[in-house]
């Protein structure tokens, strides 16, 4: 009960989470008393699902459908989400996505897709909610990054993907700067995660992946959702 004390009647909007490290993230804010937002841009089904399985064991919670890359969206979604709870006290920025695709096929219209979904969508949900933190002085926004948008750890054939979590992680910082004392801003850069991102990854580039790694296995979305808690 002590952790659930921690967050009780906190109210938490996480984007992107109708599943894998979201849903993970969702779960357990709702279990340790907060009041959730869950977000997907298409994902509806997984969405309504998570909010059922947070009613269901007692917590609070609604779906909300936008695409967070989207500013009339962006709008549409923090009005459901004061309509609802009246205001909004942590932001977890986690709607991303990365497509491989080989730098000399890669195009712009690729670029800016991959920026829309792993940078501007935090940028966006970020102005929102530090409007509304600001006014009553306290707010919490914690940014989804990458271990591939850390110097030199980029990856080839997700250029464009490390690119825009490099400019994410630069965002954070600056955005702690403009928002501080009040508003803590942080991001979490996690390495790789088993999520259904890599259900048709041959078994073999998988176990290339973990040799790689320093730890030598998978981290769990469970695991990676414990690091938002603690920002």
């Amino acid at each position: 009960m002590v952790w659930r004390v921690k967050f009780e009647s906190k109210i938490v909007l996480v984007t992107g989470s109708a599943n894998n490290i979201g849903k993970a993230i969702a779960l357990k804010f709702a279990n340790q008393g907060a009041n959730v937002i869950v977000n997907a841009k298409n994902n509806v089904n997984g969405g309504e699902h998570v909010v059922e399985e947070i009613m269901a064991n007692g917590g609070n919670a609604i779906f909300v459908q936008a695409d967070v890359s989207d500013p009339k969206q962006v709008h549409n979604l923090f009005e459901r989400v004061i309509d609802k709870f009246q205001t909004i006290d942590i932001l977890v920025n986690n709607a991303g996505s990365a497509t491989q695709i080989p730098f000399l096929e890669s195009t712009k219209q690729h670029r800016l897709n991959t920026f829309n979904d792993n940078l501007f969508g935090s940028v966006l949900c970020s102005i929102e909610a530090a409007k509304i933190m600001q006014a009553k002085k306290f707010g919490r926004i914690v940014n989804t990054a990458s271990i591939r948008g850390i110097e030199h750890t980029g990856r080839t054939g997700i250029m464009a993907y490390s690119a825009a979590k490099a400019a994410l992680i630069n965002f954070t910082k600056t955005l702690a700067k403009e928002l501080a004392p009040h508003i803590l801003v942080n991001a979490v850069a996690p390495g790789f995660t088993l999520t259904t991102a890599f259900d048709n990854v041959p078994e073999a580039t998988k176990n290339e992946y973990i040799n790689e790694s320093l730890i030598k296995r998978w981290l769990t979305v469970e695991e990676v959702a414990a690091k938002r808690l603690k920002n």
